[in-house]
């Protein structure tokens, strides 16, 4: 079956776009890797890839991907997020350096849970009000993504939020996290304004907003009591 024959079966003419549960598994991730260069290395011959059941870094229950693990895998091109299997629950494809492309949020699978794109050249913005519901943890660090951060949209599940070493600009709102955050890092950013340290979470355990352009006064007098580092410098405060 050609890619074309499927997708053409696969439209739903009532709402003018694809419907990936119809679409078998095996097409659904050849689409994902489309626009890597370099994808031998994760499905064999680029010609004739292997079943997904051998491809590596590919974890498959009951006949489902629910993990992809391409880590350091030294990968080039771009990745068509939105063909991702709605079963996967955990993509990280963080420190291949030359992965390219943007991130829309709104197509990443319904039941993910963790993303990692650490490490990579992905440019534009990022809406973070388009995530998944469920999410738990997302690494976006180190790339060359840009815009502003409403964290006050960020999952009511996410535990932890990576997006330092960017280029993300404007304030941020530290008073709306979700409740059960552990983990952020907005270091060396352009973000700027003043911060607000009274409303943290409360388990709250590290929090890095070195080498931005935030300014004005800080009171550190209700900051959690569950905090362990801290990280302020290299910024504007009274």
């Amino acid at each position: 079956m050609t890619f074309e024959l499927v997708f053409l079966d696969a439209v739903d003419p009532s709402l003018g776009r694809v419907d990936l549960e119809s679409l078998p598994q095996q097409a659904l991730m050849e689409m994902v890797i489309e626009g890597i260069t370099n994808k031998e290395k994760i499905c064999g011959d680029a010609d004739e890839p292997k079943d997904i059941e051998e491809w590596k870094g590919v974890s498959i229950e009951d006949g489902q991907v629910v993990e992809i693990e391409w880590k350091i895998c030294k990968l080039e091109g771009s990745f068509h997020f939105e063909w991702l299997p709605i079963s996967v629950r955990k993509f990280s494809v963080g420190w291949n350096h030359k992965i390219t492309g943007t991130l829309n949020c709104a197509s990443l699978p319904t039941f993910m849970k963790m993303l990692d794109i650490q490490c990579n050249y992905i440019t534009g913005l990022i809406h973070l009000e388009s995530l998944p519901e469920g999410m738990e943890k997302i690494n976006i660090s180190e790339n060359e993504l840009s815009g502003s951060l409403k964290l006050h949209s960020l999952p009511d599940t996410l535990t932890h939020f990576r997006a330092d070493w960017n280029e993300f600009t404007g304030s941020v709102d530290l008073t709306q996290l979700p409740a059960g955050m552990l983990y952020l890092d907005l270091r060396s950013n352009r973000l700027s304004g003043s911060v607000v340290l009274t409303q943290l979470p409360n388990n709250l355990i590290e929090l890095y907003l070195s080498n931005t352009q935030f300014s004005g006064a800080l009171d550190l007098t209700r900051v959690p009591s569950s905090m362990c580092r801290l990280y302020l410098d290299n910024n504007s405060f009274l």
